[in-house]
């Protein structure tokens, strides 16, 4: 167990840095929402092997989360400059009420159509992902300030 966890771990450290070249640090909200992606998707397939349902709830519980962030992060970053700081205040204010909106309608349609579905699993892979992006949060923005500030 030790050594899947610890080859996990190299793994992602992987797929950060793989993206973050990828992606030149234009963005590191959308760099952290396609390390999610890319981590979530091995992990689903994995639970596939074992187990169908368990893998699809994992799998809708991340994208209940990962789909209205989506929708955050390119509604509230549209704008930029100081000339457009009160459009930037309300892209946010915007942004952040039509993601509550869709994780609420994205836990309805789950509940409503999907019939066999584990519960557990699915918040699991929702809250995975709010752990993961805090983590990816701190990490992410730690190298685009070294990346983007000059050294002094």
């Amino acid at each position: 167990m030790t050594v899947s966890v610890v080859r996990v771990g190299a793994c992602a450290r992987g797929i950060v840095s793989c993206m973050m070249k990828g992606l030149a640090m234009k963005s590191p909200a959308l760099a952290s929402l396609l390390i999610q992606l890319a981590i979530v998707l091995p992990v689903c397939l994995l639970l596939a092997t074992l187990n169908r349902v368990y893998a699809y709830s994992l799998g809708l519980g991340t994208l209940v989360f990962i789909l209205p962030n989506t929708y955050f992060t390119l509604y509230a970053f549209r704008y930029r400059g100081a000339r457009s700081a009160l459009w930037i205040a309300k892209s946010f204010n915007w942004g952040e009420s039509g993601k509550f909106a869709l994780v609420v309608v994205g836990f309805v349609l789950v509940f409503r159509f999907v019939s066999p579905l584990n519960v557990s699993l699915l918040f699991a892979g929702f809250c995975s992902m709010v752990v993961l992006q805090w983590w990816l949060a701190v990490y992410l923005q730690h190298r685009w300030l070294k990346h983007v500030s000059p050294p002094q």
